[in-house]
């Protein structure tokens, strides 16, 4: 098990590098993000095993973004088409295993209206991301406490996209070259961090307890804004060109999805 989870946190982890990719969107494809929200909101009840099952999950999303940052830097700029269609199929495959899971034999007209809501919210993320071309290079505390909040949302709510929020405060690039490059690291930028971390954390906690809270209260409700973020995140992820190759590339990522949806 543990070096499953190892693999699956690498794979989460590519989630917490690149644009409209969110680490709750692949957790979900991989079937484990109900058990992680879970485990950690009851962490201390069963400790022992929460601890080998979180654990490994936690490297693998570290190793991958320390060591695969460059890599998807690098696929962004020279292979944009490619990874991108991965993603769109990866997303599109799992879609049918959620509407599965809802049912909507109960609650129908709120589980529609999350839904439409989640969805029509998700697009309007993309429109003014689409139009926010400022960049920092030198963020200030309040810009990394509110990033912080934003990175919490975008890595935890399924379909928002972390990156594509820190877009939003013209702070993805920034963060990228420190996260791209953790040698280079300097007792400066370390401090600039500290309010990032701090709010990070807090938030994930709120948000994490929220979560469960409707995944157990409200599941089917829930779901459907879930799968309302997830399709609109196609959006940020969609390179703005087609080809007949993309949409050989979808359609094997979208077989993969489906498959492993379907073995849950």
């Amino acid at each position: 098990m543990y070096l499953k989870n190892l693999f699956l946190g690498i794979i989460v982890g590519i989630g917490f590098i690149i644009p409209g990719v969110s680490g709750g969107v692949l957790a979900t494809i991989l079937g484990i993000y109900d058990t992680i929200i879970y485990k950690l909101n009851h962490f201390f009840k069963d400790l022992k095993n929460n601890i080998l099952y979180l654990a490994p999950l936690i490297i693998g999303i570290i190793i991958s973004i320390l060591f695969f940052s460059k890599l998807i830097l690098y696929l962004l700029n020279n292979k944009l088409n490619f990874i991108s269609y991965v993603f769109i199929g990866l997303i599109l495959g799992c879609v049918p295993y959620l509407l599965r899971e809802i049912k909507f034999k109960t609650n129908k007209k709120m589980s529609m209206l999350s839904f439409f809501m989640s969805l029509l919210f998700g697009c309007l993320l993309f429109l003014i991301e689409n139009n926010s071309l400022e960049t920092f290079n030198n963020p200030g505390f309040i810009t990394m406490l509110i990033a912080g909040v934003l990175y919490a949302i975008g890595k935890i709510v399924p379909g928002i996209s972390g990156a594509a929020l820190l877009m939003l405060l013209g702070i993805y690039e920034y963060f990228l070259s420190v996260v791209a490059n953790p040698f280079a690291i300097t007792f400066e930028t370390i401090i600039n961090f500290i309010p990032f971390i701090i709010s990070f954390l807090f938030s994930s906690i709120i948000i994490l307890k929220l979560i469960d809270y409707l995944l157990s209260k409200h599941f089917r409700i829930t779901y459907s804004a879930i799968i309302g973020f997830i399709i609109s995140s196609i959006l940020f992820i969609y390179p703005g060109y087609f080809s007949f190759l993309s949409l050989i590339i979808a359609s094997l990522a979208f077989l993969i999805s489906y498959n492993l949806s379907n073995k849950k």
